[in-house]
């Protein structure tokens, strides 16, 4: 692909001020001609793991996932949404590999029970997750284990669902950073935390100096649904935050 231009492509002009979240509903696709549509999209790699999911939940999750990073990828740009080709990074985090020539498009995935969304953005790191709003085990013996000592100070003076909502905000956050930085949430670390509770929204805080400066990363929580909670994390030059903008859509 050769002498594409942005003002050509306003979808794509766009993201020099927004950072776009595209948002499906896998259980509302159910049309057999659409969904035998997004496996012919499917790259070979991508269609083993599809076969490989035991349950039809599973499988289905994720045609619908990938299908809808294909299709919203080319909505920026004009490639055919079976020609984008990937790579892995070390911990795994998926990257444009090609065609060659486009612009320099970022994006990450994230699904979870009931929801399926794909954060893009143009020359920046990354990350999202998102997750269904349920109690899953001890939540503050969790909490103890992944999360930083002031964040864990507010949880407990939570109960019920405003601590449900908080966990999975932390949650949420720390998962979106470390797929941003190109790491499993198993790299997760106590020496930062977030604030949730800022009149200038969500800041990460270091107790020691970091390569990652504070002001260089923008947070978001987004609330798609009452059942489900979202963080976008975007690596940002100082001062330069771009409005999230996010949408509802069927691939």
């Amino acid at each position: 692909m050769k002498n594409i231009h942005k003002a050509d492509l306003p979808l794509l002009r766009q993201l020099d001020n927004e950072v776009h979240v595209w948002f499906s509903i896998p259980d509302a696709v159910t049309d057999s001609g659409q969904l035998a549509y997004y496996k012919s999209i499917l790259s070979s790699e991508e269609q083993q793991r599809y076969q490989r999911f035991h349950f039809d939940k599973d499988r289905h999750l994720f045609l619908v996932s990938h299908a809808l990073v294909r299709k919203m990828l080319s909505s920026y740009v004009d490639v055919d949404p079976a020609d984008w080709q990937f790579s892995a990074g070390r911990h795994g985090r998926p990257e444009i590999a090609g065609p060659a020539g486009i612009p320099a498009l970022r994006f990450n995935l994230t699904h979870t029970a009931g929801l399926t969304g794909c954060l893009v953005t143009l020359d920046a790191d990354c990350g999202i997750d998102a997750e269904l709003i349920s109690r899953r085990g001890d939540l503050l013996a969790i909490a103890g284990k992944m999360f930083a000592d002031s964040e864990l100070v507010m949880l407990k003076k939570l109960d019920g669902r405003a601590l449900l909502e908080q966990f999975f905000i932390f949650w949420t956050l720390r998962e979106a950073y470390c797929k941003a930085v190109g790491v499993g949430l198993g790299f997760s670390k106590k020496d930062y935390a977030f604030e949730t509770e800022s009149d200038d929204g969500v800041k990460i805080r270091f107790d020691a100096p970091a390569s990652d400066a504070e002001d260089h990363w923008q947070f978001t929580i987004l609330k798609p649904g009452a059942d489900h909670v979202v963080a976008v994390a975007v690596r940002a030059e100082v001062q330069s935050g771009k409005d999230v903008v996010h949408r509802f859509i069927v691939p």
